[in-house]
C-alpha cells in the first residue's frame, strides 16, 4: 500500500459515522438523565393508572403548544403626512338616500331635532286698535253687531251690567251710530253710542279690566 492510500485509510478510519455519533450521544442523554428518573419513577408508579394517562396528556398538548406557530397580529399602519388612506365608504347608504329623498330628510331631521311635520309658523294677527264707526241697521242686535266686528261678547255682557236704567245699549234703534275701538289684545277698550240731541254715552274699560260708564 502507498503512502497515499495510507492516508485516506486513517483519515476514513478517524471519522465515525453518523449513526454511532447519534447513539453515543443517546446514550450519553439517558446517563445523565438516569439519576432523575430513577428519583422520579417510584412516584410516577405509585399514581394510579388514570392520572399517569392524564398527565402524560398535557405533557404532549403543552408540547405541541411549544411547537405550534404563533400568528402575529398586524401592525397598524399609521399614515404619515403626504400618505393617502384609504377610507372605507358607505355605498349602501349613499345609494338609499339618493333614492329615497324623504328617508334622508327624516334622518337628518332626527339628527337636528327639528320636527318637518310640525305646523309652520304663523304671523300674529295684527289687532286694528283704531276707531270704527258702525251705524245700527233694521234687525241688528248688540250680540251681532258684537261678533261681526270681532269683539268679545263677555266685554258685552259686562257693560250690560252697569248700562243704567236708561238702558241706551239695550234699547238701540236703526240709523244710530255706534263708535268703539280694541286694545292691542282685541278685547273692547271703548265704545261710544250716539243719541238724539248730540248726546252720547261712552262705556270705558278700567285698569282693573272692569268697565265705567261715563255720560
Amino acid at each position: 500500500m502507498t503512502l497515499k492510500g495510507k492516508r485516506e485509510k486513517g483519515k476514513a478510519s478517524a471519522t465515525p459515522p453518523l449513526g454511532e455519533v447519534l447513539k453515543q450521544a443517546q446514550e450519553k442523554l439517558k446517563g445523565l438523565l438516569a439519576p432523575a428518573i430513577a428519583r422520579v419513577t417510584p412516584y410516577w408508579q405509585a399514581l394510579p393508572k388514570p392520572h399517569r394517562i392524564g398527565v402524560s396528556a398535557l405533557a404532549v398538548l403543552l408540547v405541541l403548544l411549544l411547537l405550534w406557530p404563533s400568528s402575529e397580529p398586524t401592525p397598524l399602519i399609521e399614515p404619515t403626512e403626504g400618505q393617502r388612506v384609504a377610507v372605507p365608504l358607505n355605498i349602501d347608504a349613499n345609494q338609499a338616500s339618493e333614492s329615497n329623498p324623504a328617508s334622508a330628510n327624516d334622518s337628518a331631521s332626527e339628527d337636528t331635532g327639528f320636527d318637518r311635520t310640525s305646523a309652520p309658523l304663523v304671523a300674529p294677527q295684527t289687532i286694528d286698535t283704531d276707531w270704527v264707526n258702525y251705524e245700527v241697521a233694521r234687525g241688528d242686535t248688540l250680540s251681532n253687531i258684537f261678533r261681526t266686528q270681532n269683539v268679545p261678547l263677555k266685554d258685552l255682557y259686562a257693560i250690560s251690567a252697569i248700562e243704567g236704567a236708561d238702558k241706551p245699549l239695550s234699547r238701540i234703534q236703526p240709523g244710530q251710530l255706534l263708535r268703539f275701538k280694541r286694545n292691542t289684545q282685541g278685547d273692547l277698550d271703548i265704545i261710544q253710542i250716539e243719541s238724539a240731541g248730540n248726546q252720547s254715552v261712552i262705556f270705558f274699560r278700567l285698569s282693573d279690566g272692569s268697565f265705567a260708564r261715563r255720560k
